[in-house]
């Protein structure tokens, strides 16, 4: 069976939406499913990534000029384009397709309505943000998402037991539960996504460096971040920080740390996973909710952009004076098998359905 995810990239989305549709691809295809991606051509796209992760990527049509998004939650902008212009394209290349998997917060119920009055086909939708959907599965993992939230959708898999992550931090997972970190100089792993456009990594660099803590620090920040410059000349200039660009098994990147800095995407629960103690700052208005639930499951502090320069380094001491607790509880959250739950799902959806036409 042929899947296509409809997902984007850029400075103004992220990464992370492609990551986590790559984590579900790969697992697709294990299971014979055949899959594609396709995606707007755009600043900070990650077409070319996913086509060395071996997957075919259509180039949908490059926008002429660049629409910037007026907030982080003008999620149409991020879309360069119309639903309706959007759907004319994109149904040019469903006439074999039996899964539409679509990540994109300007592409919901609209989209989805206006596809299926012209495909037979099935549509999975990945949301954070429990909008209305007409589509057989709807994969919602922010913690404590319940399916009733979702009470239209057949199939709603919801809360963190559907991460999408890779199966390496499943496997490494019994590591995880016998660390011990050095509490001392414990080392400290700082990943604001692909992209980081308000450049959080410069500021809690800065901060971490004026208030002495010359422990190991790794930063893990891309080509496609626009402050990409700034931040490996201020990493150079220290013996005891390391940037690398990307890590390809970024769960042995967060097993070898003992404190995570970062943004509450996805990335969260690959630290819940491993028991990472974390502080996290929200960049975008759709990370806030995850933050907050974060926080009051105990699994991580927050800290504002805003506030990076004033309570920072409080967080990341509590952190430290907390770890152990704050260990078991990320450990408790998140098993991150989400992936093989998610896939089961759609295999015995479609042996319901080819059953019931035989």
């Amino acid at each position: 069976m042929k899947v296509i995810f409809r997902v984007d990239a850029s400075i103004w989305i992220g990464s992370g939406h492609v990551m986590r549709c790559l984590v579900l691809a790969h697992e697709l295809r294990r299971n014979g499913y055949h899959v594609c991606f396709a995606c707007i051509p755009q600043k900070g796209d990650m077409c070319e990534f996913i086509e060395r992760e071996g997957f075919f990527v259509i180039y949908l049509s490059k926008p002429n000029v660049e629409i910037i998004p007026k907030n982080s939650a003008d999620y149409q902008a991020w879309l360069q384009r119309t639903v309706e212009e959007d759907v004319q394209e994109f149904v040019e290349y469903l006439s074999d397709v039996t899964w539409v998997i679509c990540d994109h917060y300007a592409l919901g119920k609209e989209w989805q309505q206006l596809i299926k009055q012209k495909m037979a086909l099935n549509i999975v939708a990945i949301d954070d943000l429990v909008r209305e959907h007409i589509a057989e599965i709807v994969i919602d993992q922010t913690l404590s998402r319940t399916p009733d939230e979702y009470h239209l959708i057949e199939f709603p898999l919801t809360g963190v037991e559907y991460a999408l992550l890779n199966p390496r931090f499943s496997h490494l997972r019994p590591y995880a539960k016998r660390r011990i970190p050095d509490l001392i100089r414990p080392k400290i792993l700082i990943s604001m996504g692909g992209i980081d456009l308000p450049n959080a990594t410069l500021s809690v660099l800065k901060v971490l460096q004026a208030g002495g803590v010359n422990t190991p620090i790794t930063v893990i920040l891309g080509e496609k971040s626009p402050h990409f410059s700034k931040v490996v000349s201020w990493c150079e200039q220290y013996e005891h920080i390391q940037h690398i660009k990307f890590s390809s098994d970024m769960a042995s990147m967060m097993l070898s740390h003992d404190v995570s800095i970062g943004a509450p995407g996805s990335t969260s629960w690959e630290r819940a996973c491993l028991g990472l103690p974390n502080i996290v700052i929200p960049l975008a208005d759709n990370q806030i909710e995850i933050c907050e639930r974060l926080v009051a499951n105990r699994l991580s502090l927050s800290v504002s952009l805003e506030d990076i320069p004033n309570e920072l380094l409080s967080a990341y001491q509590q952190v430290c004076d907390d770890w152990q607790r704050m260990h078991i509880n990320n450990m408790n959250a998140c098993d991150g098998r989400g992936v093989f739950r998610v896939v089961s799902k759609i295999i015995e959806f479609d042996n319901e359905r080819n059953g019931n036409l035989q």
